[in-house]
């Protein structure tokens, strides 16, 4: 009995052949126990995913995109998110170590417009750049990096 109340909850469309004898109990019962670890599978992945990205867990469950769908995505946006942090990381690895070794030089008093190889640096750039060094202070306590 408890082998057939398996297959009728995870395999149902084998009832009728296992009671026509057109297919054995045994050969049935493994099939409903595949379709029962697929499902709890299936649950356990998305369980996960609304964990990790409960916007695509979202998705998947109103229809809008598959489980394996929603896991695509998801390692996209971790590969995007990680190439994103290379990036801004390289960039601010080349701009504030050379600014830092400008702290107590006089370079800043023999600048000159004429010179500049792109667009001067104007009081405007000066004051962003230090919105953004504040900012990045925020970052760097928040985060407790040294």
């Amino acid at each position: 009995m408890g082998r057939a109340s398996i297959v009728l909850q995870h395999a149902p469309d084998l009832v009728d052949p296992v009671i026509s004898g057109a297919m054995g109990l045994d050969e049935a019962y493994a099939t409903a126990r595949e379709n029962k670890a697929k499902a709890n599978s299936a649950e356990a992945q998305l369980a996960r995913l609304r964990k990790e990205d409960p916007e695509l867990a979202d998705r998947v469950v109103e229809g809008h995109l598959t489980l394996a769908g929603a896991w695509a995505e998801r390692t996209e946006r971790i590969e995007e998110d990680k190439r994103q942090r290379r990036v801004a990381t390289r960039l601010l690895d080349e701009i504030v170590p050379p600014l830092a070794q400008t702290r107590g030089t006089r370079t800043f008093s023999r600048y000159d417009p004429a010179f500049a190889g792109g667009t001067p640096i104007t009081r405007k750039t000066i004051a962003h750049a230090m919105t953004a060094l504040a900012e990045m202070d925020q970052v760097w306590q928040e985060r407790d990096l040294p």
